[in-house]
This record gives C-alpha cells, sequence and structure tokens, in this order.
C-alpha cells in the first residue's frame, strides 16, 4: 500500500512538473504582453509629446520622455535575437538626444509625434521605424 503510494505521488509530481514547464515556457514565448506593453508606451509618449506641443508644459515632455523609455525597453525586449533588433539601435539614440539634449529634440517634436502615433497604432510598423530613422538622423544635425 505505501509502494503504491509513493508510486502515485511520484507520478502526480511528475505531471504536475511537466504541466508548469509546458505552461512557463508558452508564456515565455508568448510576446503578446510585451507588444501591448510597446503600443500602450508609445501612445502615451505620442499623448504625452502632443501636450507639450499643445501646452508647452515641460512636466508634459518628461513624462513622454519616460513613456519613450518604457516603450524602448518592450520593443527590445518584443525583438531581442531577431532581425528587427536593430531597429533598437535608432530608439536608443533618440532617447539619448531625449534624456540629455532636450532643446535639440523639442525642436523635433512634431516629427516625434508622428513618429509615435505610427508605433502606437502597430509597434513592428517598418515605416515607424523608417521615421525613428529620420528623427535619429535630425537630431544629429
Amino acid at each position: 500500500m505505501k509502494k503504491r503510494f509513493e508510486v502515485f505521488l511520484i507520478v502526480c509530481l511528475s505531471i504536475s512538473t511537466l504541466t508548469f514547464a509546458l505552461l512557463w515556457q508558452s508564456q515565455k514565448n508568448d510576446k503578446n504582453n510585451i507588444r501591448a506593453l510597446a503600443q500602450a508606451s508609445a501612445a502615451d509618449a505620442c499623448a504625452q509629446f502632443t501636450e507639450y506641443q499643445t501646452d508647452g508644459c515641460e512636466s508634459s515632455y518628461w513624462y513622454g520622455v519616460a513613456a519613450f523609455r518604457s516603450f524602448q525597453q518592450a520593443y527590445y525586449s518584443l525583438t531581442e535575437g531577431t532581425d528587427k533588433a536593430v531597429n533598437y539601435t535608432f530608439c536608443n539614440e533618440v532617447y539619448g538626444y531625449l534624456g540629455l539634449s532636450p532643446e535639440i529634440s523639442q525642436s523635433h517634436i512634431s516629427e516625434l509625434i508622428e513618429t509615435m502615433s505610427i508605433l502606437s497604432l502597430d509597434v513592428e510598423d517598418e515605416n515607424g521605424y523608417s521615421k525613428m530613422s529620420e528623427l535619429q538622423n535630425s537630431l544629429k544635425h
């Protein structure tokens, strides 16, 4: 009787371990939550930068920068190890300008809003990253 219980217990633990491993792996591979976070962050950045453009409120600009950073990190998680990871470089450089050179970045606020507007609709839209690359080049000059 004790031997049967031990075998039963081992089988139950094995099944539960296997089930947990399969669920964990599927959750790890599910990028939908990360995609949703990236798009929501892009939409928030767009809204904050639009508010800054309209009202000139510095705090809106900085909230937009924070939302852009959230977008940037989510996008990195979404594309890590793919051929789209190069787009992260554009995001990284733009973020650097937003934080370190706000005067330059603020003079390109319309371009920034246009870019984030595209990415808020589809975070993987290549047109958005073309605009991000153009924005990066504009900020350099």
